[in-house]
Protein backbone atom coordinates (compact mmCIF):
# COMPACT_ATOMS: atom_id res chain seq x y z
CA UNK A 1 0.00 0.00 0.00
CA UNK A 2 1.19 3.62 -0.10
CA UNK A 3 1.88 5.85 1.91
CA UNK A 4 -0.07 8.47 3.02
CA UNK A 5 -0.30 11.75 5.03
CA UNK A 6 -2.17 12.38 8.11
CA UNK A 7 -4.25 14.45 10.11
CA UNK A 8 -5.36 14.53 13.55
CA UNK A 9 -8.75 16.23 13.01
CA UNK A 10 -10.64 12.98 11.41
CA UNK A 11 -10.26 9.43 12.19
CA UNK A 12 -9.40 7.73 9.06
CA UNK A 13 -10.49 4.16 9.83
CA UNK A 14 -9.35 1.17 7.59
CA UNK A 15 -11.65 -2.22 7.93
CA UNK A 16 -9.27 -4.65 8.91
CA UNK A 17 -11.45 -7.78 7.51
CA UNK A 18 -10.37 -10.21 10.19
CA UNK A 19 -6.78 -9.44 10.51
CA UNK A 20 -5.70 -9.70 13.71
CA UNK A 21 -1.61 -9.15 13.15
CA UNK A 22 -1.15 -5.63 11.38
CA UNK A 23 2.26 -4.45 10.11
CA UNK A 24 3.10 -0.76 9.10
CA UNK A 25 6.15 1.71 8.79
CA UNK A 26 6.32 4.94 9.64
CA UNK A 27 8.46 7.90 8.51
CA UNK A 28 9.49 11.25 9.62
CA UNK A 29 7.24 11.63 12.34
CA UNK A 30 7.95 12.65 15.94
CA UNK A 31 5.37 10.62 17.31
CA UNK A 32 2.42 7.92 15.78
CA UNK A 33 -1.54 7.51 17.70
CA UNK A 34 -3.19 4.55 15.95
CA UNK A 35 -6.66 4.11 17.27
CA UNK A 36 -8.76 0.85 16.90
CA UNK A 37 -12.28 0.48 17.26
CA UNK A 38 -15.26 -1.53 16.96
CA UNK A 39 -17.18 0.64 14.68
CA UNK A 40 -16.31 3.22 11.71
CA UNK A 41 -16.88 6.03 14.23
CA UNK A 42 -16.32 6.93 17.78
CA UNK A 43 -17.60 4.96 20.34
CA UNK A 44 -17.12 3.68 23.59
CA UNK A 45 -14.99 0.81 22.73
CA UNK A 46 -11.66 2.40 21.40
CA UNK A 47 -7.91 2.01 21.92
CA UNK A 48 -5.13 4.45 21.88
CA UNK A 49 -1.76 3.44 21.39
CA UNK A 50 0.80 5.98 21.00
CA UNK A 51 4.54 5.57 20.00
CA UNK A 52 6.73 8.05 20.91
CA UNK A 53 9.33 9.48 18.98
CA UNK A 54 10.36 12.32 21.49
CA UNK A 55 12.25 11.55 24.97
CA UNK A 56 9.49 14.18 26.52
CA UNK A 57 6.72 12.03 25.86
CA UNK A 58 6.03 8.00 27.08
CA UNK A 59 4.47 5.31 24.52
CA UNK A 60 1.05 3.89 25.99
CA UNK A 61 -1.61 1.84 24.91
CA UNK A 62 -5.19 2.84 26.83
CA UNK A 63 -8.97 2.53 26.24
CA UNK A 64 -10.73 5.95 25.08
CA UNK A 65 -13.69 6.49 27.50
CA UNK A 66 -16.19 8.89 28.18
CA UNK A 67 -14.01 10.84 30.41
CA UNK A 68 -11.39 11.07 28.07
CA UNK A 69 -8.47 8.70 27.98
CA UNK A 70 -8.66 5.95 30.98
CA UNK A 71 -6.78 3.00 31.97
CA UNK A 72 -3.96 1.55 29.96
CA UNK A 73 -0.59 1.24 30.23
CA UNK A 74 2.55 3.97 29.65
CA UNK A 75 6.44 3.28 29.34
CA UNK A 76 9.34 5.25 28.88
CA UNK A 77 10.24 4.09 25.36
CA UNK A 78 11.24 6.11 22.39
CA UNK A 79 12.19 5.22 18.54
CA UNK A 80 14.11 6.86 15.92
CA UNK A 81 11.20 7.56 13.68
CA UNK A 82 12.65 8.87 11.12
CA UNK A 83 12.00 5.49 9.79
CA UNK A 84 10.85 2.50 11.95
CA UNK A 85 8.65 -0.65 11.46
CA UNK A 86 6.26 -1.95 14.02
CA UNK A 87 3.38 -5.23 14.38
CA UNK A 88 0.00 -5.02 15.97
CA UNK A 89 -1.60 -8.19 17.47
CA UNK A 90 -4.87 -8.79 18.53
CA UNK A 91 -5.62 -12.18 19.83
CA UNK A 92 -6.60 -13.50 23.13
CA UNK A 93 -8.47 -10.66 24.90
CA UNK A 94 -5.02 -8.52 24.06
CA UNK A 95 -3.21 -5.27 22.59
CA UNK A 96 0.09 -5.68 21.98
CA UNK A 97 2.58 -3.35 19.90
CA UNK A 98 6.22 -4.74 18.90
CA UNK A 99 9.15 -4.05 16.40
CA UNK A 100 9.11 -5.92 13.28
CA UNK A 101 11.53 -8.16 13.33
CA UNK A 102 10.98 -9.03 16.99
CA UNK A 103 8.53 -12.18 18.41
CA UNK A 104 8.15 -10.13 21.85
CA UNK A 105 5.77 -7.00 22.37
CA UNK A 106 7.29 -3.83 23.52
CA UNK A 107 4.06 -3.05 24.94
CA UNK A 108 1.21 -5.15 26.07
CA UNK A 109 -2.59 -4.27 27.06
CA UNK A 110 -5.75 -6.60 28.07
CA UNK A 111 -8.93 -5.31 26.80
CA UNK A 112 -12.20 -5.30 28.09
CA UNK A 113 -14.00 -6.12 24.70
CA UNK A 114 -12.49 -9.10 22.69
CA UNK A 115 -9.70 -7.62 21.34
CA UNK A 116 -10.78 -9.86 17.57
CA UNK A 117 -14.03 -7.39 17.94
CA UNK A 118 -11.71 -4.24 17.03
CA UNK A 119 -12.45 -4.34 13.21
CA UNK A 120 -11.02 -1.07 12.40
CA UNK A 121 -7.56 1.20 12.56
CA UNK A 122 -6.83 4.55 12.36
CA UNK A 123 -3.36 6.40 11.69
CA UNK A 124 -2.13 9.97 12.63
CA UNK A 125 1.79 10.47 12.07
CA UNK A 126 1.63 14.23 11.91
CA UNK A 127 1.60 16.93 10.01
CA UNK A 128 5.44 15.71 8.51
CA UNK A 129 5.22 11.72 8.60
CA UNK A 130 3.41 9.21 6.78
CA UNK A 131 2.63 5.71 7.27
CA UNK A 132 2.09 2.73 4.99
CA UNK A 133 0.45 -0.74 5.99
CA UNK A 134 1.74 -4.04 4.59
CA UNK A 135 -0.54 -5.82 2.88
CA UNK A 136 -3.59 -7.55 5.03
CA UNK A 137 -4.21 -11.39 4.63
CA UNK A 138 -7.50 -12.76 5.19
CA UNK A 139 -10.98 -11.53 3.90
CA UNK A 140 -13.24 -11.84 6.79
CA UNK A 141 -16.67 -9.82 6.26
CA UNK A 142 -17.38 -6.81 8.56
CA UNK A 143 -20.67 -7.03 10.02
CA UNK A 144 -22.20 -3.42 10.50
CA UNK A 145 -25.49 -2.16 11.75
CA UNK A 146 -27.25 1.37 10.35
CA UNK A 147 -30.26 2.63 12.10
CA UNK A 148 -32.64 5.12 11.22
CA UNK A 149 -31.44 8.58 11.32
CA UNK A 150 -27.43 7.28 11.62
CA UNK A 151 -25.19 9.33 9.95
CA UNK A 152 -22.85 8.40 6.69
CA UNK A 153 -19.77 5.51 8.07
CA UNK A 154 -16.88 6.52 6.83
CA UNK A 155 -13.75 3.61 6.02
CA UNK A 156 -10.57 4.11 3.85
CA UNK A 157 -11.04 2.65 0.16
CA UNK A 158 -8.62 1.94 -2.96
CA UNK A 159 -9.94 2.55 -5.88
CA UNK A 160 -8.10 0.10 -7.19
CA UNK A 161 -10.17 -2.73 -5.92
CA UNK A 162 -13.80 -3.41 -6.06
CA UNK A 163 -15.72 -3.12 -2.92
CA UNK A 164 -17.84 -6.36 -2.51
CA UNK A 165 -20.62 -5.96 0.13
CA UNK A 166 -24.17 -7.55 0.86
CA UNK A 167 -27.19 -5.39 2.77
CA UNK A 168 -30.39 -6.73 4.42
CA UNK A 169 -32.62 -3.52 3.94
CA UNK A 170 -36.31 -3.41 2.49
CA UNK A 171 -35.27 -0.04 0.82
CA UNK A 172 -32.75 2.64 0.67
CA UNK A 173 -29.00 1.54 1.19
CA UNK A 174 -27.09 4.70 0.20
CA UNK A 175 -22.95 4.86 -0.29
CA UNK A 176 -21.28 7.89 -0.65
CA UNK A 177 -17.82 7.92 -2.62
CA UNK A 178 -15.83 11.09 -1.25
CA UNK A 179 -12.40 12.57 -1.13
CA UNK A 180 -12.52 12.95 2.66
CA UNK A 181 -14.53 11.15 5.50
CA UNK A 182 -17.24 14.17 5.02
CA UNK A 183 -20.11 14.96 3.50
CA UNK A 184 -18.10 17.35 1.09
CA UNK A 185 -18.40 18.09 -2.65
CA UNK A 186 -17.22 16.67 -4.75
CA UNK A 187 -18.86 13.31 -3.69
CA UNK A 188 -20.52 11.04 -5.62
CA UNK A 189 -24.05 9.12 -3.54
CA UNK A 190 -25.20 5.40 -4.72
CA UNK A 191 -28.92 4.35 -3.58
CA UNK A 192 -29.82 0.57 -4.26
CA UNK A 193 -33.74 0.47 -3.76
CA UNK A 194 -34.72 4.00 -3.70
CA UNK A 195 -38.25 5.14 -4.02
CA UNK A 196 -39.72 2.22 -1.82
CA UNK A 197 -37.35 -0.35 -3.29
CA UNK A 198 -38.09 0.38 -7.27
CA UNK A 199 -35.40 1.97 -9.07
CA UNK A 200 -31.45 2.47 -8.24
CA UNK A 201 -29.24 5.49 -9.14
CA UNK A 202 -25.73 7.62 -8.79
CA UNK A 203 -26.06 11.67 -8.04
CA UNK A 204 -23.27 13.86 -7.67
CA UNK A 205 -23.04 15.96 -4.41
CA UNK A 206 -26.34 14.76 -3.82
CA UNK A 207 -28.15 16.83 -5.93
CA UNK A 208 -27.57 15.75 -9.72
CA UNK A 209 -28.72 12.86 -10.80
CA UNK A 210 -26.28 11.20 -13.27
CA UNK A 211 -28.18 7.73 -14.21
CA UNK A 212 -30.91 5.53 -12.67
CA UNK A 213 -32.46 2.37 -13.94
CA UNK A 214 -35.53 0.83 -12.46
CA UNK A 215 -34.84 -2.14 -9.86
CA UNK A 216 -38.18 -3.68 -8.44
CA UNK A 217 -37.25 -5.65 -5.47
CA UNK A 218 -33.72 -4.90 -5.35
CA UNK A 219 -33.30 -5.25 -1.56
CA UNK A 220 -34.64 -7.95 1.33
CA UNK A 221 -35.29 -7.07 4.58
CA UNK A 222 -35.09 -10.71 5.55
CA UNK A 223 -32.12 -11.87 3.28
CA UNK A 224 -28.72 -10.25 2.55
CA UNK A 225 -28.20 -9.35 -1.08
CA UNK A 226 -25.07 -9.07 -2.30
CA UNK A 227 -23.52 -5.94 -4.72
CA UNK A 228 -19.62 -4.67 -5.80
CA UNK A 229 -18.54 -0.82 -6.83
CA UNK A 230 -16.42 -0.27 -8.97
CA UNK A 231 -15.07 3.36 -9.50
CA UNK A 232 -11.42 2.92 -11.19
CA UNK A 233 -10.66 4.61 -14.29
CA UNK A 234 -13.49 7.38 -14.11
CA UNK A 235 -16.20 5.69 -14.07
CA UNK A 236 -18.52 4.72 -11.49
CA UNK A 237 -20.00 0.86 -11.53
CA UNK A 238 -22.58 -0.97 -9.44
CA UNK A 239 -23.32 -5.13 -10.13
CA UNK A 240 -24.41 -8.27 -8.48
CA UNK A 241 -22.25 -9.85 -6.55
CA UNK A 242 -21.33 -13.59 -9.37
CA UNK A 243 -21.94 -11.14 -12.57
CA UNK A 244 -19.26 -9.20 -14.03
CA UNK A 245 -21.67 -6.90 -16.05
CA UNK A 246 -22.74 -3.54 -13.68
CA UNK A 247 -26.64 -2.77 -13.94
CA UNK A 248 -26.02 0.84 -13.15
CA UNK A 249 -22.57 2.97 -14.51
CA UNK A 250 -21.66 6.50 -14.73
CA UNK A 251 -18.27 8.20 -16.36
CA UNK A 252 -17.22 10.98 -15.24
CA UNK A 253 -13.77 12.91 -17.25
CA UNK A 254 -13.64 15.35 -14.18
CA UNK A 255 -13.99 12.03 -11.59
CA UNK A 256 -11.56 13.50 -8.70
CA UNK A 257 -9.93 10.95 -6.49
CA UNK A 258 -12.17 8.93 -4.01
CA UNK A 259 -10.54 8.12 -1.02
CA UNK A 260 -13.81 6.73 1.44
CA UNK A 261 -16.94 4.94 1.17
CA UNK A 262 -19.63 6.06 3.67
CA UNK A 263 -22.67 3.66 4.37
CA UNK A 264 -26.02 4.11 6.08
CA UNK A 265 -29.35 3.55 4.80
CA UNK A 266 -32.46 5.91 4.18
CA UNK A 267 -34.21 8.07 7.51
CA UNK A 268 -37.06 5.37 7.40
CA UNK A 269 -35.23 1.99 7.21
CA UNK A 270 -32.81 0.01 9.19
CA UNK A 271 -29.92 -2.01 6.97
CA UNK A 272 -27.43 -4.76 7.94
CA UNK A 273 -24.78 -4.79 6.17
CA UNK A 274 -21.58 -7.34 5.40
CA UNK A 275 -18.57 -5.29 4.07
CA UNK A 276 -16.10 -7.38 2.47
CA UNK A 277 -14.11 -4.92 0.81
CA UNK A 278 -11.43 -6.12 -1.75
CA UNK A 279 -12.34 -10.16 -0.80
CA UNK A 280 -14.73 -11.30 -3.60
CA UNK A 281 -17.66 -13.51 -1.91
CA UNK A 282 -19.99 -15.64 -4.11
CA UNK A 283 -23.44 -16.06 -3.61
CA UNK A 284 -26.03 -19.11 -4.40
CA UNK A 285 -29.08 -17.28 -4.15
CA UNK A 286 -28.37 -14.61 -7.03
CA UNK A 287 -30.29 -15.03 -10.34
CA UNK A 288 -28.75 -13.64 -13.40
CA UNK A 289 -32.20 -13.92 -15.16
CA UNK A 290 -34.27 -11.71 -13.15
CA UNK A 291 -31.37 -8.92 -12.57
CA UNK A 292 -31.15 -5.89 -13.80
CA UNK A 293 -29.90 -5.22 -17.69
CA UNK A 294 -26.84 -3.97 -17.89
CA UNK A 295 -27.95 -0.60 -19.13
CA UNK A 296 -28.60 2.80 -17.54
CA UNK A 297 -30.32 5.54 -18.31
CA UNK A 298 -29.15 9.78 -17.96
CA UNK A 299 -30.88 12.31 -16.87
CA UNK A 300 -32.07 13.03 -19.96
CA UNK A 301 -33.58 9.41 -20.08
CA UNK A 302 -31.31 8.16 -23.01
CA UNK A 303 -29.75 5.12 -22.75
CA UNK A 304 -25.97 4.32 -21.34
CA UNK A 305 -24.49 0.37 -22.14
CA UNK A 306 -21.59 -0.49 -20.78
Amino acid sequence: MRSHKTSAKLYEFIPLYGNKYIEFEVKDCTRVCIILSKTPAENDDMYEIIISGDARERSRIRKICDEGRCGGIEKRLNFDLKYCAFWISLENMAIKVGLQGEEEAFMSLTCVCESSELNFISFDAGDTGTWKTLPLNTGKPIDLVTTKGMPYQFIRVNKEDKFYFEVSSRKDAQLLLTTTPKILPPLYKIIIGELENTQSTIRKDCSKYLAYVYTPYILNDNEYRGFWIDFKEDCIKVGHLNESCPFLCYRDKEMPELLYLGVRTGPNAKGMWKLHGPYEVTQQYMNKDNGPPCCTRTSEGKPRCT
